[in-house]
Formats: C-alpha cells, sequence, structure tokens
C-alpha cells in the first residue's frame, strides 16, 4: 500500500475539487450555497427511489432532509430579519468566540442517526417561539420572537447542525476516500508521547487495566497505520509483539511514521516565488495585485496583516496595478466554498454572497493566505470504519490554520524563515 502516500498526499495538500466540495475547512466554516443545492438534490433523488429503499434507510434519508429544510428556513428567517434592520444594528452568528474548536482529545463524530438523534434533542433545547417557526410552513415573521442574544444562539444552534448535516451528506458518496485518509490519524502518536512512563507501561503490559490494554493497542495500531501498511499486517505484528513481550520495541518502530505524519501539518511544502524578506528579515513582503474595488483592498490589508503579525514579524502585502508575473489576486464569486487554488496558490476564491465584514469572512481571508504562503491545514477528517462515523478534529485548536480558534502561533513565524530563505 505504499503508493498511496503520494496519491493520497497529493489530494490533502492540493485543492482538488473533492475537497472544495466535500471538505470545506475548518468546522464552522460555510458550505456554498452550490454544494447545499447539490446534497439536497442528491438526497431527493434518492428519496424518489423509494420503493427500492429499506424502511431504515428511508427513514434516514428523511431525517436529514427534515434537518436540511429546517436548516435552510431557520437561515432564511435568521437573513430576513436583518433585513428589517438598520446597518448598524445588524444581527452577525459568527464572532470570535463562537467556534471553541474540536480539539484530537474530544474529535466531532458524526453519522446520519447522531445527527437525528442531535436535531430531536434541539427539538426540546431551543425556545418553542423559535422551534414552531422553523418547523413550520407560514411565512417567516420579519422579527425574532426573544431577545437577540437568545435569537443568535438557538439560530447557531440549529445552523450548526444544518452545515455538519450537509458536511456528512455530501461527503456519503465519497466514502472509500475518506476512509483512506485515516492514513493521517495521528492521535496515537500524540496519546503515546503524552503518556507517563510509558516504557513501563508497554513493558509491563500485564499490570494494565482492560481498558488501559485496549487503548494501548488502539494507539500503537495508528502509528503503524500512519506508515500506510495494511490493516492485517499491523494487527498481526501487534500481536507478536504482545506475545513477546516486545511492545515497546513495536513503538519504536513505529514511532518515526507518526512522527512524521504529525510534522507534516505544520511545515511549509510549498512558496511563493515573489515573496521576500526586508534586510533585517523581520517583514514579510507578499506582493498582492490590486483588487478592483476599494473596500477589497482596505479589507485585505486589515485582516491579512493584522493576523499575521507578532514581536518582530510582520507580513506586508505590496499591492501592485500589474506584474510580468503571476502573483496573487482575490476573485468573488456566488455559490463556491472559499479556497486557494493550490498551496502557495495565486487564486483566493472567496462566496461573494457572503459580507466580507462578517467574523466568517474575516477569519477565512486570513487563514486562506497561510495557504498562499504555502502552509497546509492541520485539521484532519476520515471515515472510522469501526465507529462507522466521520471523525473530525483539530490538531491544535490554537492554531490558525487548524481552527477557527486559532491564531498565529511561533511555529508559524519559524516555518516562514525556513522556508524564505
Amino acid at each position: 500500500m505504499k503508493f498511496l502516500i503520494s496519491s493520497l498526499l497529493l489530494c490533502f495538500t492540493c485543492s482538488t475539487s473533492l475537497q472544495a466540495v466535500t471538505n470545506p475547512g475548518p468546522d464552522g466554516v460555510r458550505f456554498s450555497k452550490s454544494e447545499i443545492k447539490r446534497v439536497e438534490l442528491r438526497i431527493a433523488a434518492k428519496l424518489s427511489e423509494k420503493s427500492q429503499l429499506s424502511p431504515e434507510d428511508s427513514a434516514e434519508l428523511i431525517g436529514l432532509q427534515t434537518i436540511l429544510v429546517n436548516g435552510k428556513r431557520a437561515i432564511t428567517w435568521f437573513e430576513k430579519v436583518n433585513a428589517t434592520r438598520s446597518p448598524d444594528n445588524q444581527l452577525d452568528m459568527s464572532s470570535k468566540g463562537a467556534s471553541k474548536g474540536m480539539p484530537l482529545n474530544e474529535p466531532m463524530k458524526t453519522n446520519s442517526q447522531i445527527l437525528i438523534d442531535r436535531y430531536n434533542k434541539i427539538l426540546n433545547d431551543i425556545s418553542p417561539l423559535v422551534i414552531s417557526v422553523v418547523t413550520g410552513t407560514d411565512e417567516l415573521p420579519n422579527n425574532a420572537p426573544i431577545a437577540d442574544a437568545e435569537f443568535i444562539k438557538a439560530i447557531r444552534t440549529i445552523d450548526v447542525l444544518y452545515q455538519h448535516t450537509i458536511r456528512w451528506s455530501g461527503s456519503k458518496d465519497s466514502l472509500s476516500w475518506y476512509i483512506n485518509r485515516s492514513l493521517w490519524d495521528i492521535r496515537g502518536f500524540v496519546f503515546l508521547k503524552e503518556t507517563p512512563d510509558l516504557e513501563s507501561k508497554l513493558t509491563n503490559w500485564e499490570n494494565n487495566t482492560p481498558e488501559e490494554k485496549e487503548k494501548y493497542k488502539s494507539w500503537l495500531f495508528g502509528l503503524c497505520h500512519n506508515g500506510d501498511y495494511e490493516d492485517s499486517d499491523c494487527r498481526d505484528e501487534l500481536s507478536k509483539a504482545i506475545s513477546r513481550k516486545r511492545l515497546f520495541s513495536f513503538y519504536k518502530q513505529f514511532l518515526k511514521y507518526g512522527e512524521a505524519q504529525y510534522n507534516s501539518f505544520f511545515k511549509i511544502p510549498a512558496i511563493r516565488p515573489e515573496v521576500y524578506w526586508n534586510a533585517e528579515k523581520t517583514n514579510l513582503i507578499s506582493p498582492f495585485l490590486t483588487p478592483t474595488r476599494l473596500d477589497v483592498k482596505k479589507w485585505l490589508a486589515d485582516n491579512v496583516q493584522e493576523e499575521w503579525k507578532a514581536v518582530d514579524f510582520n507580513l506586508s502585502l505590496e499591492f501592485k496595478n500589474s506584474s510580468p508575473a503571476a502573483i496573487p489576486h482575490i476573485e468573488f464569486q456566488s455559490g463556491v466554498t472559499a479556497h486557494v487554488n493550490e498551496i502557495a496558490g495565486d487564486t483566493i476564491t472567496m462566496d461573494g454572497d457572503y459580507s466580507i465584514a462578517s467574523y466568517d469572512q474575516r477569519w477565512t481571508i486570513r487563514h486562506e493566505y497561510g495557504h498562499v504562503l504555502g502552509f497546509v491545514d492541520c485539521y484532519l477528517e476520515f471515515y472510522d470504519v469501526n465507529e462507522k462515523a466521520m471523525i473530525y478534529y483539530e490538531i491544535d485548536i490554537d492554531n490558525l490554520m487548524c481552527s477557527r480558534h486559532g491564531n498565529l502561533l511561533p511555529l508559524h513565524i519559524t516555518e516562514l524563515k525556513s522556508a524564505y530563505k
């Protein structure tokens, strides 16, 4: 299976059509209208073949469709309420404090039943004044029936479930691709490195409780899997290591694979050729094609330069009206998911349907510019065949490239200085 590493890595580090559609970014980033439509049509098409579906499959699809219908209705209502308000009194579901991150020790697990269970819980937890509108069919009211803060929280809760349902439903046709992505699951590496007295625990195997044994076996299997070995081979080698009392040797043998996978999330594999340092190497200068809109130029400068700065480090956008070579530029398209055309690419595409003033859009451009500079995403999403669920986590919730909760870190600056000579 070694050949899978290069092909999967290509998919991971490039902005392929599959990623752009089904894997929009850290949890909380909104899906494009085109992707929402694709998912809606997919479910409707499957339900049109209801006579060919089992009762279980039919109930699953109806449950997902119900979440999507009510989720869209909630967002439409939210937008209608804002349409009646003055510009300085707009409601905004996005805010810096809204995302707490999804750490690797508390991953999000998603499948149809989990989503449907969450939906039923929401029906009981949220104000009935909101639920009656969201689940109804009457014309949407112009005003919120409850206090603004409570209304924002309620609609955001529904929207999170809505986005997760789109994410799950949109990925179901690509599960084999998501299964292969489990190759990068680095939780075993991280948890084993953090285990006190690991050598003693693995050497004195019989002293561990049954629960501890299962935990360590799972993590050690993960290390082997990071090396892209067949699952059956990893299980056989692990069983032999247990029987021969050589578990710590097994750990040392496969540690390099987990470490390499982990480190790959924080390295710059490609750079922009036109980016350069000032003489003191404290200011990284990134030429950028001047946007046609003055408000977008200011928005770029404010957000990118504000995020990508620290003590003795600044990133400066050097706006140019023309350039003999391709340099980064920004485009706005209706109904797309924000992305860069490739790692260290020159085209940032943003969704033109959303206001650039929103926190979501401001955070997104800060994150996407990391891709322009050559950073890859450090969140992971894959399908776990044992749990029969999609697993999603952010390797470091404090890292801008991992999580909406994150910011620029010293490791980014260190890597920029290493990559850009």
